[in-house]
């Protein structure tokens, strides 16, 4: 592996790769290696992208684009895996602008749908880059407070409030939430976070919000008359600089919470991430506000999701939004703690253990791209 950042520096390694399982960190290589290593091994130079905020081929060398053109043992290989979202025509035209052979160019992405596609001859690649990074991080940092089985168990009968629902940065599917949590009045019963960081004046952000075509959808084409009225400022936690949160003040609120309320990072398609897996690490029951092919994808992956717990199938749209409030509003949380105790701890244990013991395997990864590649 010939290393590449997408930004033109160094990258951290053991960060952006490290997390996953037999990956070769031994095995990487700056670029004046290239004509020293074997001619006859298998090259792959690593270059890192987030688009849509960078997607830039141009960081590679002239003379490292002329080794993977030419060489058949040299491929590209970019790890476009920060968001869900894939956007292959930026990949094409970043081919044809740095005279880049797109059939020698690998992209590896959280984007489910396009997996083992070839498109204007690029191959791309789905990896489960969230749920492997979040476990190493649970590992590694020593910011991130674990609980055991028991612990957990003491928590849910000592817990206070209902439910914690992190809503951190401004987003049409959580504004939608954080109105029917509001409107529906279960917001007092729990934990709620919204709009972190404050980045500027609540109102301009609310009239965006509202203006938006995606929120209309959500409402069934109608904004209800008093919705800004209750998307006001929510902090609990500190501000973390970084994109991933694992401040120490939220485990507080976590453990005084009995079930968590997830709003991923997209609403209208499947892209599991950190927030999703913190609640499994956390063993805290927990339903995602999007899409019920999240569920699906889940349970896929052989985890339990807790639709009975909720009463509710999915929470998509604002009323189906406002019915799930409804329904958590209305129980008794020591109907909900007994329940939990009872019927649902065998399975949040299993998703403990299955979240911690499996493995996104780069050697199978690596099996897929040189089978996608013919070689």
């Amino acid at each position: 592996f010939i290393n590449f950042d997408g930004k033109g520096t160094n990258n951290d390694i053991l960060f952006s790769y490290g997390h996953f399982d037999n990956f070769p960190v031994q095995e990487i290589y700056t670029e004046q290696w290239i004509d020293i290593l074997p001619s006859e091994d298998l090259k792959f130079v690593l270059a890192w992208q987030q688009t849509p905020l960078f997607n830039d081929l141009g960081v590679i060398t002239s003379s490292v684009i002329e080794k993977i053109n030419s060489d058949p043992q040299v491929y590209l290989l970019c790890v476009d895996a920060l968001e869900s979202i894939i956007y292959p025509e930026k990949y094409t035209e970043q081919c044809k602008l740095n005279g880049i052979n797109p059939a020698k160019v690998v992209v590896l992405t959280s984007n489910q749908e396009i997996h083992l596609q070839k498109i204007d001859n690029i191959n791309y690649i789905t990896i489960c880059y969230w749920e492997s990074i979040t476990r190493q991080h649970h590992r590694w940092l020593n910011t991130v407070k674990m609980v055991s089985q028991s612990q957990r168990i003491d928590y849910i009968k000592s817990a206070s409030k209902k439910f914690i629902s992190l809503n951190r940065n401004l987003k049409p599917a959580r504004a939608m939430w954080k109105y029917a949590m509001s409107q529906s009045l279960l917001e007092p019963q729990g934990y709620v976070s919204y709009q972190l960081p404050k980045m500027g004046n609540d109102g301009d952000y609310s009239t965006m919000i509202e203006q938006s075509s995606i929120i209309r959808q959500y409402f069934n084409g109608s904004i209800p008359s008093d919705f800004k009225d209750h998307l006001e400022y929510k902090q609990l936690d500190s501000y973390w600089h970084e994109p991933i949160s694992y401040t120490d003040d939220i485990y507080d609120y976590i453990n005084d919470s009995l079930v968590s309320f997830i709003t991923e990072s997209h609403h209208e398609t499947v892209f599991l991430t950190e927030k999703t897996f913190k609640a499994i690490a956390q063993r805290q029951p927990f339903f995602i506000i999007g899409t019920p092919k999240m569920h699906s994808r889940l349970r896929d992956k052989g985890y339990y999701t807790f639709e009975k717990l909720f009463g509710v199938n999915q929470v998509y749209t604002a009323s189906e939004a406002i019915e799930c409030c409804k329904k958590l509003r209305d129980r008794d949380i020591e109907d909900i703690r007994q329940e939990i105790l009872a019927d649902w701890m065998p399975k949040i244990e299993h998703n403990y253990n299955l979240f911690f013991n499996s493995k996104c395997d780069w050697d199978h990864t690596m099996l897929l791209v040189k089978n996608q590649i013919n070689l």
